[in-house]
């Protein structure tokens, strides 16, 4: 299977359509603009064009080769199309002033190849890519761009100082396992050159070492790197994006300038991270898909009488927290023997995010969810149930602590060896709201109750948890003829806070 990775700007034209600001046309003298897009051969061609109003911020996109009708007023165009043979991929920006019916052309015939290489080179075994991005100085949306081989990209160039170029290089492992991927950037400001020839280190990169494994997720998998943009200039922002598709479970290297990058990864799920901040010249181990996805996210909170559930994930993969497809489930609370809601949901039309409290007291939130995947897939279903005292005069987090399974020893596949024993490491997760009104309460763990089965919870066994060094664990007998193991803990705190997190099929046996 040959493998391919994409910077930012795939070659993909969209139809047409309107952002924002169409309504304040209206109130302008009208004009009309046509924008002629001619290949590398002069034959006109389909393009979409970003059209800004840098008086009124009215910005839409724009069929070429056809009249559209504009507000007269001062425009930033951006433009990106490929030749009628496909041979060729362009790009370019200038700016236009509209008054009566306006012509304009963007003539790929006037542009310039975009060579930009890595060095040292990675060498041989690795398909390279280019991209460009014509960007305005002034941030508008009018930026475009593609990427494209090497040696078929070129940008037409301007000599206004309102335009930049954002340019990236990326070398393709060709390996259908393993393998590096490596992605540098620049920016040309002050116009878009007549020409661009850039040679860029790889010394400055910073690398990720991701080992993905299979289970919670499996087959196919798109992984993304996305950098934060910094300071005012967004334009960057579009080039510094990697794309790589690879099958679970798989080892790769990803080199990427330094900065924050945030990792996501869609297969038969979707799963990502936060923007963490990578160093130049530092490598940086990033574990996906480890066994095993389960209850995670922010606590309960009070707030003015009402109760926020948080932002809790039944299916939150350790590394990659955010997302996780749940395909139904249930959340009930209850209080003094009431049931004060209950809600079957599903992602579409999820569950109450509050709800207002009688009064101050011992509440029971419990949670369940499934999700629908391929036969083989672990952490299918996961529940967590929260015994809390909530405070209804007081806007603060609840108590208790969710359990985070971590057993030891598994293979790519997140399975263990049969008959043999499994370390699980028990991680209680406290995480606070981010908001800094909302108090959070001390504790600390007065218990820890602990079960695993082998028969998808037809039976329990109690395995006993041990503290040691600050770590709790707890040893699960394999079944000696292979399966799947669910596992099952209850927490209760030093103030009688307990929660009880579950996860059935969390990890293999063969």
């Amino acid at each position: 299977m040959r493998r391919t990775a994409v910077v930012a700007g795939v070659v993909t034209v969209l139809a047409p359509f309107l952002l924002t600001g169409a309504s304040t046309a209206s109130a302008a003298t009208k004009g009309s603009l046509t924008v002629r897009t001619l290949d590398r051969s002069g034959k006109p061609v389909y393009a979409q064009v970003a059209v800004y109003n840098t008086k009124t911020s009215d910005f839409r996109y724009i069929e070429s080769n056809k009249a559209a009708s504009l507000p007269n007023g001062s425009y930033e165009l951006a433009t990106s199309f490929t030749d009628a043979q496909g041979d060729g991929a362009n790009v370019g920006g200038h700016s236009v002033k509209v008054s009566g019916a306006t012509k304009t052309t963007f003539d790929a015939r006037t542009g310039h190849q975009v060579k930009v290489s890595l060095s040292p080179n990675p060498g041989s075994g690795y398909d390279h890519m280019v991209s460009a991005y014509v960007c305005t100085t002034d941030n508008s949306p009018a930026a475009m761009g593609l990427s494209a081989e090497s040696g078929h990209l070129y940008v037409i160039p301007t000599t206004d100082k309102a335009y930049e170029l954002s340019y990236a290089t990326a070398y393709t492992s060709r390996s259908v396992t393993g393998g590096d991927f490596w992605l540098a950037t620049a920016t040309h400001r002050g116009g878009v050159p007549s020409g661009m020839s850039a040679t860029l280190r790889r010394t400055g990169l910073t690398t990720l070492k991701v080992t993905a494994r299979s289970g919670p997720d499996s087959g196919p998998a798109q992984f993304s790197f996305d950098q934060q943009s910094t300071g005012d200039d967004a334009c960057p922002m579009y080039t510094n994006r990697l794309e790589l598709q690879r099958d679970l479970p798989d080892s790769f290297r990803a080199h990427l300038p330094p900065g924050k990058w945030s990792v996501s990864q869609d297969g038969h799920d979707s799963v990502s991270n936060a923007f963490h901040a990578y160093a130049a010249g530092r490598t940086t181990t990033l574990n996906i898909d480890h066994a095993v996805w389960g209850p995670g996210g922010q606590l309960p909170y009070t707030w003015y009488h009402r109760l926020y559930f948080g932002d809790d994930n039944l299916f939150a993969d350790p590394s990659l927290p955010y997302g996780g497809t749940l395909t139904a489930g249930n959340m009930k609370l209850t209080h003094a023997g009431k049931t004060l809601y209950s809600r079957d949901y599903t992602p579409v039309g999820g569950a109450s995010a509050q709800l207002r409290i009688p009064s101050t007291g011992w509440y029971t939130l419990t949670e369940t969810g499934r999700r629908s995947l391929p036969a083989g897939s672990l952490s299918t279903s996961s529940s967590l149930s929260l015994h809390f005292y909530a405070d209804t005069a007081k806007n603060q987090q609840i108590r208790d602590y969710i359990t985070r399974f971590w057993p030891n020893s598994l293979n790519s596949r997140n399975q263990a060896p049969a008959g043999a024993t499994t370390t699980v490491v028990l991680g209680m997760q406290r995480s606070g709201t981010g908001d800094g009104t909302v108090g959070q309460l001390s504790d600390g763990v007065k218990s820890v109750h602990t079960w695993y089965t082998t028969d998808n919870g037809a039976h329990w066994h109690a395995s006993p948890a041990k503290l040691s060094n600050g770590r709790w664990t707890v040893p699960v007998h394999n079944p000696p003829s292979g399966g799947r193991v669910g596992l099952r803990s209850t927490v209760t705190d030093t103030h009688g806070d307990s929660a009880t997190t579950t996860v059935y099929n969390a990890y293999a046996v063969s």
